[in-house]
């Protein structure tokens, strides 16, 4: 009793399923269009497609296997079907079972007559589009014929993608959609592979908008129209204030000027180039003494350091984005950390060099100033990085980092917003700025060469003023201005702060280079000797006056020996005035005064008060000192009272060395 209830029921569940199938079936009409239609978009060249298997079957191959691989290859195509002379027939279907396998067809059925009759009713090319009730109820395909010598025919399959608001499948809808011709378009939805008459949106053209939308407004579908749900169906024009130009709630939007940015970005590249120019410039010079004692790696770095900071406003220019809003600040920071990291380092140098407090100079090393900078710049990505995962987070949890501002005419454009991450991170900068500023000021005594500690100051100072102008000056009324206008705004801020710092720290290093090597060009010319020695104009009347020869205007080959001696021995005496003021310039290591005393920026370890053997021991070295100085004072006078040698006894004769740097004659007279 049992195994009956159980085969009735069993019969039962399959004639309910074959009448389901059946119903299913007889409600679905085979139907095919009256025009030849191509699909729009489709990525094959069908005509090299069809040559191609045409080339490749012959009469003794296996024709299945050549379908399956051009199914499997090309899965755009959904069927082949072949048709010879010979009455060689072959359909190969795709997509036939669940396991996605190929399902072949030598013979014509009644599951396969609407393809069969596709290939015979339609010539070489587009076929018109059919649907099948069969195999694929509901479906609809193009047929493509390509017809071969021999009278072979084979045909190429494509499913067609309902589009409501494709005006060619029109027919298949009975009519089309219901999007007002002016003032909407048609966008098709996402049911395209069923015959589904109400997928689809009508969005407003350019130029209008609809009442009561808002910026997320994705338009009126499809439903909505054929139900008669709303009243209003059409947009409206856009205001006279921007006929062309306004979102979808109605309001203008920017029009930004692409030419103004294009001269931007071709102002910020040639600023980059030229920094790249003045690397080249200070390897090539790096032995030089102006860029030697500016350590020329350091200065490497904040030429690289300027350069990055020119690229921000070349990422600024760039339309808003998640990527822009996420590089911009990386762009800034690390350029930043790189120029004045750099910058603040040279001025610690600067301090630790002239404000030890130890008995002995402690000098930092290039390389240790490296490592410092090398750890500053891993510190500013570990902190950017920390921002972009943070920024990152609030992103996934559908937190927008972009934002709409409008200007004080009413006009919408969309910026990156500002975190409150971004404060934090300009008030560091600030910070940073300031200790260098700290850091200047403590060295103030020092005495630099090419004063360059001054030039150092100077560029973090303007870029301290500047950031503190600019960012009160954004948080009050930049975000109420034109792009256009804060593109230029930001540009004239890299100009100010980046170009003026790299014309402070590197215009006085060439300048001064240039100024050493011109005047030692005039001092140790290749010229003739008389040449050399020739008096300045002003000083020319005098030689005329006290003498009556002028020795400019004697030549070589009128002089006499002694009148040549007396001219070198003016030559040596100026040589040895130049090599004594020239040691003595600048030099913190030599004092001013006979007591031995170093200048006040030196200072040293102070002596414990009360103990007796600090006291005898300063007490001698003050005596050693007073008779150094009073045996100088004697060897001054016996130098002085020393004869003078002639120039044969010097260098740079034969006979041996001389010793000419007293008793001399004036400048202006001749022995």
């Amino acid at each position: 009793m049992t195994r009956s209830l159980i085969v009735f029921f069993f019969i039962s569940l399959v004639s309910s399923s074959a009448r389901s199938s059946g119903h299913h079936r007889s409600a679905c009409e085979p139907f095919t269009l009256t025009k030849n239609i191509a699909p729009i978009g489709f990525e094959h060249n069908m005509t090299v497609l069809a040559a191609n298997i045409a080339k490749i079957i012959s009469p003794g191959m296996n024709i299945s296997l050549t379908f399956r691989k051009v199914l499997s290859t090309h899965p755009s195509v959904f069927g082949v079907i072949l048709s010879t002379s010979e009455e060689r027939r072959m359909l190969a279907l795709n997509e036939i079972d669940s396991m996605g396998k190929v399902k072949l067809f030598s013979n014509r059925t009644e599951e396969t007559r609407a393809f069969w009759k596709a290939l015979d009713d339609n010539g070489a090319g587009w076929g018109k589009p059919f649907k099948d009730c069969q195999l694929f109820p509901e479906s609809w395909f193009y047929v493509y014929i390509q017809e071969t010598v021999g009278s072979w025919k084979i045909g190429l399959f494509v499913r067609v993608n309902l589009d409501r608001c494709d005006v060619g499948l029109g027919e298949i809808f009975k009519e089309g959609n219901k999007c007002d011709r002016k003032s909407q378009m048609c966008v098709d939805g996402e049911r395209a592979q069923i015959d589904v008459t109400n997928d689809y949106r009508c969005v407003c053209r350019p130029g209008y908008f609809y009442p009561g939308a808002d910026m997320d407004w994705p338009g009126i579908s499809g439903e909505d129209l054929e139900s008669h749900r709303i009243n209003f169906t059409k947009c409206v024009p856009c205001p006279e204030i921007c006929p062309n130009n306004c979102a979808k709630n109605g309001i203008c939007l920017v029009r930004e000027n692409a030419i103004l940015q294009v001269c931007i970005i071709v102002i910020q590249v040639l600023c980059m180039g030229v920094a790249l120019c003045l690397a080249l410039v200070v390897f090539k010079q790096r032995k030089t003494k102006a860029i030697a004692s500016g350590m020329w790696t350091i200065l490497e770095i904040i030429l690289l350091g300027i350069s990055v900071l020119y690229s921000t406003v070349i990422i600024r220019s760039l339309k808003p984005s998640i990527l822009r809003c996420l590089l911009e600040p990386w762009i800034r920071e690390i350029g930043f950390i790189i120029c004045y990291g750099a910058i603040i380092l040279k001025l610690y140098r600067h301090l630790i060099e002239f404000r030890t407090r130890k008995a002995h100079r402690w000098v930092v090393k290039d390389t240790d100033l490296l490592k410092y900078l090398l750890i500053m710049i891993l510190s500013g990505l570990a902190y950017m990085a920390a921002f972009t995962a943070l920024t990152l987070n609030f992103i996934t949890e559908n937190y927008s980092i972009l934002r709409f501002s409008y200007t004080s005419s009413q006009q919408q454009f969309r910026t990156c917003k500002y975190l409150w991450w971004d404060y934090v991170t300009e008030t560091g900068e600030m910070i940073i700025l300031i200790f260098g500023i700290h850091l200047a000021y403590a060295s103030r005594n020092a005495r630099t060469q090419f004063h360059e500690r001054s030039f150092l100051c100077a560029a973090v100072s303007l870029e301290l003023a500047i950031s503190v102008i600019f960012y009160a000056a954004r948080i009050s009324i930049l975000d109420t201005l034109h792009p256009d206008l804060m593109l230029i705004i930001y540009c004239v801020r890299s100009q100010m702060s980046q170009t003026v710092s790299l014309l402070l720290i590197f215009l006085p290093k060439f300048y001064y280079q240039h100024k050493q090597v011109r005047s030692l060009g005039q001092e140790y010319s290749c010229r003739l000797p008389l040449d050399a020695f020739k008096d300045p104009p002003s000083q020319r009347s005098l030689s005329a006056n006290n003498s009556d020869v002028e020795i400019g205007e004697i030549s070589i080959a009128d002089m006499n020996p002694d009148d040549i001696r007396a001219e070198l021995k003016r030559l040596y005496l100026q040589l040895e005035m130049f090599k004594a003021k020239t040691i003595c310039r600048d030099n913190p290591h030599i004092s001013k005064r006979r007591g031995g005393r170093k200048a006040q920026h030196r200072k040293f370890s102070l002596q414990k008060k009360g103990s007796k053997e600090k006291v005898r021991r300063s007490m001698s070295l003050h005596s050693k000192h007073k008779e150094k100085d009073r045996k100088r004072d004697i060897d001054a006078e016996i130098t002085e009272a020393e004869p003078s040698r002639t120039p044969e006894e010097s260098v740079c004769s034969n006979e041996g060395a001389s010793a000419i740097y007293a008793d001399l004659p004036t400048t202006n007279q001749i022995n």
